[in-house]
């Protein structure tokens, strides 16, 4: 799946705001080796760089566009670099005091398969820092987008289609941190109330992650019909304030 990484970058973005709210609670040392892991456009890497600048970090991410972009934001960092990898594809071991990921690992469907490459890939004592959604992360949109890929212009293009994205809840994932073999897990789910000012910034934003994966499966001429049928629904939560709802966050901690 290709990205727009421009687009990414101009929306409106509150899961950059959470993902300086983990930068904080990663306690990111100065001396520290760090991977960021889906850094994305990487605008939250250059803050972990600042942070660690007498260590280094890594970046990776599967998309070129995202990388492109990343690397041209990132001139002058000589204690930054970046890869094209998936995290379940690590080669690394015993190199990282600290793995951050914001927003990226429910991408990963081999989840299992990613954290055991983090887990070696970090030195001992090495710790995580992730942020995603979990499961039941946003009503609105599992409701809405289901009820679009539902409407019978569009339900032949997602005849035996599976979400693309691995959603977990915060006891699963606990489970399965500690069967890696992490010790100190800690995770914890955030609930956010997100307010935009019109039904085209609300299209925006979705259309810039969460709606690629369908928009992806239709052909060109299909894909503005089904961000328009999409985003009609969100006048459901038109409030006093914009369009509101909630949305989800996994936050989760553990030691190597």
């Amino acid at each position: 799946m290709k990205w727009d990484a421009e687009r990414y970058d101009s929306t409106k973005a509150p899961q950059i705001d959470a993902g300086r709210e983990l930068i904080d609670a990663a306690r990111v040392r100065e001396t520290d080796a760090v991977i960021d892991i889906g850094c994305g456009t990487g605008k939250l890497t250059v803050e972990i760089a600042r942070l660690a600048h007498k260590g280094s970090v890594t970046g990776i991410d599967p998309s070129v566009e995202m990388l492109e972009k990343a690397r041209g934001i990132s001139t002058g960092f000589s204690n930054l670099s970046f890869r094209q990898v998936e995290a379940q594809s690590l080669d690394f071991t015993d190199t990282f005091d600290l793995a951050f990921s914001n927003s990226a690992m429910q991408w990963v469907k081999a989840q299992g398969q990613a954290l055991n490459r983090i887990y070696l890939a970090l030195k001992p004592g090495g710790r995580i820092a992730f942020q995603m959604p979990p499961k039941n992360f946003c009503k609105e949109f599992l409701d809405y987008t289901a009820e679009t890929v539902e409407q019978p212009e569009f339900e032949k293009y997602f005849r035996n289609w599976e979400l693309p994205w691995y959603f977990t809840l915060q006891q699963e994932y606990e489970a399965m941190l500690m069967d890696t073999g992490f010790k100190k897990v800690d995770v914890s789910c955030r609930e956010y109330r997100y307010v935009f000012s019109s039904i085209s910034e609300v299209i925006d934003w979705w259309v810039s992650a969460g709606l690629r994966p369908f928009l992806a499966e239709l052909p060109e001429g299909e894909q503005e019909g089904f961000k328009h049928s999409f985003a009609v629904k969100f006048e459901r939560n038109k409030s006093a304030n914009g369009i509101e709802f909630g949305f989800r966050r996994l936050f989760a901690f553990a030691e190597r």
